[in-house]
């Protein structure tokens, strides 16, 4: 029911009967700019008619005091809405004491005539020029005389009660602690998309698309909704919002940096800093013509706005957000800064309790313990029928499973998608996938794979062991039909497994055992003890039901010491387990699970504890301590929390790599220069993204922190909103003094040249030469052998050193692009060595062959081949460079 706030009636909500489940979504066009997307849509059956009714039973509230009301409305060729809004605000009103301020920006529709007569005693400021709405609105403000200001935009259309109610909210909640007020505002019924669904209950914020964007809350719900989670918010629209005069100056206003958008969240954001509440008041209510004025701009103008106003946002408010709505939806706050939990999306092969397929099982108990603390989780399978690597759109986690998915082929508008492997098996498999090095986080259950992994990855690495659900196993019951001394769990796909030779029934004949799982009807040994497959559901009773549970962990899990799920399991429902995984009996459970490595010691130890109840229980209780108290998926859901709490307090870095596209990088120097970077940052815990040249000017590095440009032949024009690094690694003389200084920092390859650049320009100017990676380049056991070698691409010009030389009888080897038709076929051997087998050549040439650009020669620019080839061991013939002398020994 509806909380009285004072009103003069105490009527039930109309339309509640009308509320039914939600059943669609909807998504909205990207041109709008906080356009929120209702997770659930409420069904109505409504028109006008019944709205107003469900306006005019709030009533109006008695108010002690009536302080004046400056309403300030900024126009520009608005006069039809002007006429709407004519008809209405003097009608539903209902307030005794304000003003109306105008803020014309050089309307020619007749707009400032028709304010004149149809408004009574108007204020009206006149602009030569469209002045932005933050602009405008300070204009307004400064005429006022009010206590309280009102900005009001010229589509709205003011429903019953409106303004009082504002105006009591405000003393309700305290004059002294209220911030701003904002109203419910709805679209009318001639809406094309959304009529008589609700626009706006105040700000929140989303991870939508490439940044964490202000949205506006209740977006398309039903206008009867009422189940507000209070009504505090980050901010209220300023298409209609009340602020006290003078707490408006005390945080300056309207930023005018802002172009129409962002500018009321900024002001929010501002009132909550200082320890303000800005307060969503339900009971105001009017229609919303959002973006009336706005359609009549260029599309161009619209998204150069967004970028403007984006940026503005993050430089201002970025890591004060970021923190905040990664701890609200990692925690489920439903606070201000976001009023749902996190999405995560987790990658299996088959959504279908009856599969035989392990990871469907790990998912489900994942998906129980995050959907504990209100997380929000979809399976995405494999089998179906639909693209598994499509992930919804307002899905902030992917977590996968499955060595075969490949991240690289995501589709998501969702750009800041943090995706996971939880790598549990097949360990070899995932590190030689193509798309392993893509994921951002990676999580093992195996420490041994550790090593082999983090081989094939920069992003950090995490052990996380499986794990169990005691809700689920230690609920389980003894039953007749799974009763037994001994059990084994599990299936045969055809790979070896040592149960096969080890477990004996034959030897154990005075025990009762039972085997479950697929195609044990191949085995004639265990033909007596095959009870075949038995739904997960029921391995809790199975376990209820036993002594002893036999562990064989497989070839692909037990040489990596990773524990299967049935060990935790079945020491978690308090069944002893005796296993083959003697490093994971190290490493989980300190060497007290018991190991077996033959038939004669699995048949011993089935029969030590088996025989002696009191030393198996004894053992047990210890066993399942452990379990209990460290290896719960509630454990791991807590874990998997704080890896993503500590990656949303990570800095951010952009590398702009100057190579065309991503289908020529690998022959670019630049791009491997750039790999060797995101390595060594992501060790310093700076989560790195990287760009080749089309890519520079996109969104997808909104929502990083830094910019480092590997400055060669392309220049690029930093945007505001990040902390910008030039590295100038070549041709010096292509770049002015002003590009220059449009840098947060400039770094040279060069001591010689940072040193004169330093006197030139403002921006601080440090030497940073080039440099080498010694997981790359280092002397090899094997080498190539070339007499004479350069590698390096022409760029269709003929290289000094090779021009110099050539012809010559010496065996030259040249690879390359572009080298056909400079110099004589004979002596190119190659288009590109791959980079990881580069070390070879440099090692195995008798003479490694090098030269510079013009400028960087001059400019003491020395090339990255003179740190790899020295790495390497090479003997280095080069063109004399400024500076290359005291770097040689």
């Amino acid at each position: 029911m509806r909380q009285s706030i004072g009103l003069n009636n105490d009527k039930k909500a109309l339309g509640d009967s009308f509320i039914k489940a939600a059943n669609h979504w909807i998504t909205y066009g990207e041109k709008e700019e906080r356009r929120g997307a209702a997770d659930e849509i409420r069904e109505i059956k409504t028109d006008e008619k019944e709205l107003l009714k469900y306006v005019k039973s709030y009533g109006i509230p008695k108010i002690k005091i009536y302080p004046k009301v400056s309403i300030i409305i900024v126009n520009r060729n608005g006069i039809e809405h002007l006429k709407n809004l004519a008809n209405s605000i003097y009608e539903n009103t209902f307030y005794p004491y304000f003003e109306l301020i105008f803020v014309d920006n050089n309307s020619d529709d007749n707009s400032k005539e028709f304010i004149n007569t149809a408004f009574k005693n108007p204020v009206l400021i006149e602009n030569n020029f469209n002045e932005s709405f933050s602009k405008a609105n300070n204009q307004g403000a400064e005429k006022a005389t009010g206590e309280l200001l009102l900005f009001l935009n010229n589509d709205i259309i003011p429903l019953y009660g409106w303004l009082p109610r504002m105006v009591y909210t405000y003393f309700k909640y305290g004059k002294e602690t209220v911030g701003s007020v904002g109203s419910k505002l709805i679209y009318p019924e001639q809406h094309q998309t959304l009529p008589l669904r609700i626009q706006h209950r105040g700000i929140s914020f989303s991870l939508s698309k490439d940044f964490i964007r202000p949205i506006n809350i209740g977006t398309g719900d039903n206008p009867f909704y009422d189940d507000d989670p209070g009504v505090e918010r980050i901010a209220n629209t300023a298409a209609c919002l009340m602020i006290d005069r003078n707490k408006f100056t005390e945080v300056g206003g309207f930023d005018e940096s802002y172009i129409y958008g962002y500018e009321d969240v900024d002001l929010g954001l501002k009132l909550i800093k200082r320890g303000y509440k800005n307060i969503f008041c339900k009971e105001s209510i009017l229609y919303h013509n959002e973006f009336g004025t706005q359609t009549q701009n260029t599309t161009d103008e619209l998204r150069n706005r967004r970028l403007n106003n984006i940026a503005v946002l993050k430089k201002k408010w970025g890591d004060y957000i970021k923190q905040n709505y990664w701890d609200s939806i990692l925690d489920n706050k439903k606070d201000m800064f976001s009023f749902h939990p996190l999405h995560v999306a987790i990658i299996v092969s088959e959504d279908n309790p009856e599969t035989t397929l392990g990871d469907y099982f790990t998912a489900t108990e994942l998906k129980l313990s995050m959907e504990k603390i209100e997380w929000h989780v979809t399976l995405i399978p494999r089998t179906g029928g639909n693209n598994w690597h499509v992930i919804p759109n307002n899905v902030q986690v992917v977590i996968n499973l499955l060595d075969e998915w490949n991240p690289l082929a995501v589709i998501s508008e969702n750009k800041s998608l943090i995706k996971i492997a939880w790598a549990r098996n097949w360990f070899d498999k995932w590190a030689k996938h193509p798309g392993f090095a893509d994921y951002d986080i990676i999580i093992t259950s195996s420490k041994n794979a550790i090593p082999l992994l983090q081989k094939h990855t920069s992003s950090p690495i995490y052990f996380m062991p499986i794990a169990t659900n005691p809700e689920r196993f230690l609920k389980g019951e003894k039953k007749g039909k799974y009763s037994s001394d001994y059990c084994f769990t599990g299936s045969y796909w055809g790979h070896p497994r040592e149960i096969i030779d080890f477990l004996n029934p034959q030897k154990l004949g005075k025990y009762k055992g039972k085997i479950f799982g697929e195609n044990w009807d191949k085995f004639e040994k265990f033909k007596e003890i095959n009870h075949g497959f038995i739904p997960y559901e029921d391995i809790k009773d199975v376990y209820a039901s036993t002594k002893l549970l036999i562990d064989d962990a497989n070839t692909v899990t037990k040489p990596w010491g990773s524990v299967n799920s049935r060990v935790f399991d079945a020491l978690g429902k308090g069944v002893l387990v005796i296993t083959n995984g003697d490093i994971g009996s190290r490493e989980i459970f300190n060497g007290l699970l018991p190991v077996y490595h033959s038939e004669e010691s699995l048949t011993k130890l089935i029969d030590e504890y088996l025989s002696d109840e009191k030393k198996r229980k004894y053992l047990v209780k210890k066993l399942q301590t452990i379990v209990l108290e460290n290896h719960t998926y509630d454990n791991r859901i807590k874990f998997i929390k704080s890896i993503l709490k500590k990656r949303s307090a990570q800095k951010s870095l952009v590398i702009k790599i100057p190579a065309p596209n991503w289908d020529v990088a690998e022959e670019w120097g630049d791009y491997h220069l750039a790999l060797g970077l995101k390595k060594s940052f992501e060790k310093q815990d700076i989560k790195v993204k990287l760009q080749v040249l089309n890519e520079w000017n996109d969104t997808t590095d909104i929502d990083y922190d830094y910019v480092l440009v590997l400055r060669g032949l392309s220049k690029y024009n930093p945007k505001s909103h990040h902390l910008n690094l030039m590295w100038n690694i070549s041709h010096p003389d292509k770049i002015a003094i002003e590009e220059y200084n449009l840098y947060d920092h400039v770094f040279v390859a060069s001591d010689y040249y940072a040193h004169l650049l330093s006197q030139n320009i403002d921006s601080p100017v440090s030497a940073l030469l080039q440099c080498t990676s010694t997981e790359l380049f280092f002397p090899p056991e094997e080498s190539v052998k070339n007499e004479l070698l350069f590698v390096g691409n022409s760029r269709k010009k003929y290289r000094k050193i090779l021009k110099d030389l050539i012809p010559t009888d010496r065996n030259l080897s040249v690879y390359g692009t572009n080298w056909k038709g400079l110099i004589p076929d004979k002596y190119i051997k190659g288009e590109h060595i791959k980079n990881n087998e580069l070390n070879k050549y440099y090692a195995g040439a008798s003479v490694l062959l090098n030269d510079h650009w013009d400028s960087m020669r001059e400019n003491g620019f020395i090339s990255n081949r003179i740190f790899d080839g020295l790495a390497c061991g090479a003997i280095i013939l080069s063109d004399s460079v400024k500076g290359l002398k005291l770097y040689q020994s």
